[in-house]
């Protein structure tokens, strides 16, 4: 009895410890390697590559529904996967910006469970219709996200904006590679 409580806890010790160092996958592909290699998978995908820079490899395609979306895979400073976003098209009312950011939020709900963290909202009281609340995000009086746990990383969906354009974007961030990171941080300290 004593060797079988052993051994299924050796198991489960060992399956805990592999689970930790899992990848979180992003349209299936582990985000794991370097930036070239992983943006040779998201191409193989049907993602078409647009430019690479600083660490930085945009592509375009179609993700989740939407049509030219923008996909950053972006590499840490050893080179290696530790995030992946995409930035939806450009919506020009709020309207749409809220509709796209709830409908998302509603499906990561249903997949991770409820956000770990969540916060919608504006500066000022008084914006009430849809050209003000664009305003308001335009000139960072708004603020509008939700992360999720993932499986193996972290999930933050936002509304955003890159000077006058506005957008909803969804970011993964993988825990392995984010604690590789951290560690490289803490050892320049």
């Amino acid at each position: 009895m004593k060797h079988f409580l052993l051994t299924l806890l050796l198991t489960f010790i060992v399956g805990v410890c592999s689970a930790q160092t899992e990848h979180m996958k992003f349209k299936g592909v582990p985000m794991e390697g370097t930036l070239q290699t992983f943006t040779s998978k998201l191409k193989a995908k049907g993602f078409m590559p647009v430019d690479v820079q600083d660490g930085v490899s945009l592509l375009k395609g179609e993700f989740a529904g939407y049509k030219d979306c923008t996909i950053c895979a972006v590499a840490d400073k050893s080179g290696m996967i530790c995030k992946v976003s995409v930035i939806f098209p450009a919506m020009d009312k709020w309207g749409d910006l809220e509709r796209c950011y709830s409908n998302y939020k509603s499906m990561l709900s249903e997949k991770y469970g409820a956000p770990r963290d969540c916060v919608e909202n504006f500066q000022y009281d008084f914006v009430n219709d849809d050209n003000s609340k664009k305003y308001e995000l335009q000139m960072d009086r708004c603020k509008y996200y939700c992360i999720f746990n993932g499986d193996n990383g972290e999930i933050q969906l936002e509304i955003t904006h890159q000077s006058m354009t506005c957008y909803v974007m969804l970011s993964y961030f993988d825990n392995v590679n984010q604690e590789k990171l951290r560690k490289q941080v803490m050892d320049d300290l």
